[in-house]
């Protein structure tokens, strides 16, 4: 069933019939209470983004040592644990403590302290925003979190275009620009368990840094 939502105010959009993902379709600016409604674009959006992950990030590559390309992919989308966010952002946003993408990162940083998420997945639905403004987007992102009471949280970014490659893989060419965020305590747990595998062993200096190691 669709609810005709006016104007201005966010979408949900509904899932398939048995499965019931955090998925948020917004529109505008206002964070007041949304109503549900079916819409072919957003789904067909959020399913595009579900098949790559499904076909590619969640699939095993020897590149990365028979392991998937993500090995924690599959169980957070089949737990559910990912927020999953459709909304036109902008990438040259002020990025105010008031303002839309802080509060969405604050509401999230909540839900994941209940243990109820563990992963926010912000999608941009139109695929003409520019690789270097996403990226410079999310460097900004980083910095604010790094300087205030979300420091805990690490921001990450995907892109149709992205030049991200691990052994001649590039895992992070997504079919919509998004970003995700999430905890740096996860992020230490999830790749201190792949220590003792073959996972790491095509990452360079750099992107090693980007996950913590080496360990201090």
């Amino acid at each position: 069933m669709a609810y005709r939502v006016p104007r201005g105010e966010r979408r949900f959009w509904a899932p398939r019939p048995g499965e019931a993902w955090h998925v948020r379709c917004s529109l505008g600016r206002l964070m007041g209470s949304a109503t549900p409604v079916v819409t072919s674009r957003d789904g067909a959006v959020l399913d595009a983004v579900i098949r790559w992950s499904e076909q590619f990030i969640e699939q095993p590559h020897e590149v990365f040592g028979g392991l998937p390309v993500c090995p924690f992919a599959r169980a957070a989308r089949l737990k559910q644990t990912i927020r999953f966010e459709i909304r036109p952002f902008a990438l040259d946003d002020l990025l105010e403590r008031d303002g839309d993408i802080m509060a969405l990162v604050r509401e999230f940083a909540d839900q994941a302290a209940l243990g109820t998420l563990e992963t926010l997945f912000v999608i941009h639905p139109d695929t003409r925003q520019a690789l270097p403004d996403l990226l410079g987007f999310v460097s900004r992102l980083n910095s604010r979190l790094a300087g205030g009471e979300l420091r805990e949280f690490q921001v990450f970014e995907a892109h149709p275009e992205s030049d991200f490659c691990v052994g001649g893989v590039y895992t992070r060419r997504s079919p919509y620009p998004s970003f995700q965020v999430l905890s740096q305590t996860l992020l230490k747990k999830s790749s201190d368990s792949l220590l003792d595998s073959p996972y790491y062993s095509r990452f360079s200096p750099e992107m090693l840094r980007a996950v913590g190691m080496p360990r201090r």
